[in-house]
Parts: structure tokens; sequence; C-alpha cells
């Protein structure tokens, strides 16, 4: 059987190239080139196929008033100001120890304008449920809220000043200097508030306060002034007896151990006051190894070192 040949204008492609001007070529592969970037990108801004569209990358750094040593974990919540409802939103995130960014498993990004965004860290995991966040005691809760507006930048950098969200009470030994050759003040103990039922409300930044002081002792931590440890808590009511627990420990004996020269003193103290969300309560002691004589409590904003108010407790 014998093929014959197509008749015809029909040319191959390279023939075509050839013979056309540059132009004309020119003008050919600049349309091709924009039909494939447009079968690959969102065309007429479909959301539903490109949910990012539009949107501008956020990131989140703690300004100041969270420690640097410890690894932490936060939630953001966001919400814009101008746009309808569905502009806001609830991502997870972590510190790591000395760093300021807060890192997120994706890139948050929003739409320009102007945002409500709110932060809470911890060092333990946070336990979010309907707006609120459980606050326990012996951890470190902290709280940011700022308004920022979201450009169209590669970057939109979001700076986070946090505050306390729980209390703070730190327990001053005043060692008798004659003593201190022979002792050290080893650990501080105090009754703890009951902490089961107590949330944090994210919206209104305030939590409600304990009512109970219960017969379980909680243990302060070494802080980074020497004499002086601290234990974070649930805010908690006054009206109520604090018993307070030390142990003293020989200069040449391991802290670890229990020895024969290990002291172990006891005071309470009736509590006329409540120890409020977001404020630092100092209890200042003289001590000997034979006996806690309680000498002055004060107060501060747990941020604010410089402004120390003297207070009555008894």
């Amino acid at each position: 059987m014998e093929i014959k040949k197509q008749s015809g204008n029909i040319q191959p492609l390279n023939y075509l190239l050839l013979k056309m001007n540059k132009p004309n070529l020119s003008t050919l592969l600049t349309c091709t080139f924009t039909l494939v970037l447009s079968a690959n990108s969102c065309i007429k801004e479909n959301y539903s196929m490109c949910p990012d569209y539009g949107k501008y990358r956020i990131t989140l750094y703690e300004r100041s008033g969270v420690e640097k040593k410890a690894a932490m974990s936060a939630i953001v919540i966001y919400n814009s100001v101008e746009r309808e409802s569905s502009s806001s939103g609830i991502c997870s995130l972590t510190k790591a120890p000395g760093d300021s960014l807060l890192k997120q498993e994706r890139p948050l990004r929003l739409f320009p304008g102007v945002y409500n965004f709110k932060a809470f860290l911890t060092k333990g995991p946070i336990q979010y449920n309907n707006k609120m966040v459980k606050i326990k005691n012996q951890e470190l809760h902290v709280m940011a809220d700022t308004i920022e507006r979201v450009s169209k930048l590669g970057e939109n950098r979001v700076l986070l000043t946090f505050v306390l969200s729980n209390s703070m009470i730190e327990v001053k030994c005043n060692l008798d200097p004659k003593y201190k050759d022979l002792y050290q003040v080893y650990d501080v103990e105090m009754s703890a508030p009951d902490d089961r039922d107590i949330f944090l409300d994210t919206e209104s930044g305030s939590c409600n306060y304990s009512q109970t002081i219960t017969e379980y002792y909680d243990y302060f931590l070494f802080s980074e002034i020497s004499e002086i440890f601290e234990y974070y808590c649930v805010p908690f009511l006054g009206g109520c007896y604090l018993n307070f627990r030390f142990k003293l420990c020989p200069v040449d004996v391991d802290e670890d151990r229990e020895s024969d020269g290990t002291i172990m003193l006891q005071t309470r103290l009736f509590l006329n006051m409540d120890i409020n969300q977001g404020k630092a309560y100092r209890f200042t002691f003289n001590v000997t190894p034979y006996e806690i004589n309680y000498l002055s409590t004060s107060v501060r904003d747990w941020f604010d070192n410089d402004c120390i108010e003297e207070i009555p407790l008894l």
C-alpha cells in the first residue's frame, strides 16, 4: 500500500520559528509563559484553591517579660478589628531557651489590616478550652495583649510584652551572720492554695481566685537573687493561715541527702490580704538554726523590680 503525503500548508514547528521575525517570536514566547503561570496560580483570587492568597507572613517575638532559661509553650489568639469574624483564629507556638522568637510549625499569614493579638505562655502544656486557660501552681503563666497592623510586607513582626497571669511569692531568708559559716537555707516550702478550678479568661485577662489553702506543701525555687526563693501560684483570697517550712543544711554536707545536722523549722502567718493576680509578694524572715521570725512583707508589680511597697501582713 502506498502512503500519500499530506498536502496543505502544515509545516514543522521549527520551520515556522525560523521563518518568524524576532518581534513576533518574542510575543509568542511571552504569551506562552503567561499561560503557564496562570495555570499554576490562583485565578481570580480563588481562596478555596489557595487559602493564603493575598495574605502576608506574621512572626511573633517576645519583647520582654519572660525568663530566658526555660523552653515554653504558647498559644496566640488573633482577631481582626476591621474585617469579618473569619479573619480570626488560634495557633500554637513554642519558645526555645534564650530565644525571643515564638516558633510555629506552619507560618501564620493574614490579610492586611489591624489585628488584636493575645498570647499566653507557660512552661508546661497549655490547657485551652472554651476561651479559658488552666492556671496551676508551680508554673509561670504570662500573657500579652497588643494591636498591630499587618502590611503588604515579606515579614510583619509582632512584638509582645508579657505580664504575669498568676501570682508570685518570694521568701527572703536573712540567715544570722554568726551561723553563715555553719548552715545554709536549702529548701523553703509553703502550704499550697487549691488550684483545681482556677482558669484564666482569655478575653478579659482575669482569672478567678482560690478560696482554700490545702494541707499540701509546694517547694520554692532558688531565684537569681541571693537569699531569695520564689514560687508561682494561683491568686488566692486572704483571711487564712499560711504555713512555711525551712530546711537548713550544714555547709560541709551534701545538700541532697539528709544528715544528723539537717534542721527543719516551721512557722505560720495569718494573711489578712489577698494574693492578687499579676503581683509579686516578698515575705522576709530572720533565720537561725533555732527559730524563724517573720520580719515584713512587700508587694510590687511582677515586672517592676524597682517599685516595692511595704504592706502590713498581720
